[in-house]
């Protein structure tokens, strides 16, 4: 198959055809919820063998399977209307190639990954009324090629309410996980980077669980790390409360017993870690502000030589 492109011209009525760039949890997730929506899905991305052609998914109505068109070669593509973007903050260089191919003036790119720098390195390819950065709060699972398990509690998708968001809604709530509009997507981008540049690189680190945050020394470190992050946090526009630390702490004690983080699953996996694009973009924003950040840029500094000795 040469590819497949998107519908021009006037917004569809029906089921669209989909690319979602990524073939990890979140992009397997996303492509079997929309595939059985009857979304003609294209996933794209190196399954790390041979293409498959399905995707078991595995949620709280059991295991189903659904066909999508895998393509691993960005040269077999061409534009859609709407586009995913799910790949891990490190694979931003892979998933260049598959953009240049997918996007085009008609297109809606979801970035639909963690950090707060969604549309600078989506930029040379869509403009910023293109671009629709989703928050992912569900939790999903990759169990081997082709296979993922979703685990959700509440809205799983957060978008905001602009122009780009109000596009790309119909189809993310499309998947059935629920998506949550608002008009502070600064401030909910900024709140869950909160979470992820402490709670992430603190259990690779130290290669343990969320429990690790009820050692006195931990916990001290994660505040002032926090405290940092709220910092930078608000030069950036967002509104973060007073004692938004503390609930970032008080969200991580609520986390069940044996709780990890994907920097953790991947550091144990041997895989790649996204330390670069949640504490690498604290540092980088902070220095655009003249905030010192000293404690970040340490911890930062530390994940990254443990990322290339693991390695």
């Amino acid at each position: 198959m040469d590819g497949v492109v998107g519908v021009s011209g006037s917004e569809p009525t029906g089921p669209e055809p989909v690319a979602i760039v990524g073939p990890g949890a979140v992009g397997l997730a996303l492509a079997a919820r929309l595939a059985l929506e009857g979304h003609p899905v294209t996933l794209c991305g190196r399954s790390g063998s041979a293409p498959v052609a399905e995707i078991e998914l595995t949620d709280h109505q059991g295991v189903r399977t659904v066909t999508v068109d895998w393509q691993d070669d960005p040269a077999r593509v061409t534009p859609f209307r709407r586009v995913v973007v799910a790949t891990k903050l490190h694979q931003r260089d892979a998933a260049h190639a598959w953009l240049e191919r997918l996007v085009d003036r008609d297109t809606v790119v979801v970035v639909a990954q963690n950090g707060v720098e969604h549309r600078d390195w989506v930029s040379p390819h869509a403009t910023g009324d293109q671009v629709a950065p989703a928050l992912v709060h569900f939790n999903a699972e990759r169990l081997g090629r082709g296979r993922v398990e979703v685990r959700q509690d509440g809205a799983g998708l957060v978008v905001g309410d602009d122009a780009p968001g109000r596009r790309a809604h119909p189809l993310l709530e499309r998947t059935g996980l629920g998506v949550q509009m608002v008009a502070d997507f600064t401030t909910a981008a900024w709140h869950k980077l909160m979470v992820n540049a402490v709670a992430n690189p603190l259990t690779a680190l130290t290669s343990r669980r969320v429990e690790v945050f009820r050692d006195s020394s931990v916990r001290d470190l994660a505040a002032a790390m926090l405290g940092e992050v709220a910092a930078v946090g608000r030069a950036e526009g967002a509104r973060l409360p007073d004692d938004a630390a503390g609930d970032v702490l008080a969200w991580i004690d609520a986390r069940p017993p044996g709780a990890g983080s994907s920097m953790l699953a991947d550091r144990l996996a041997g895989r790649p870690m996204e330390h670069d694009g949640l504490l690498g973009a604290v540092v980088r924003k902070a220095r655009t502000h003249g905030i010192a950040v000293p404690l970040c840029a340490a911890v930062l500094a530390l994940v990254a030589a443990l990322d290339g000795a693991d390695r």
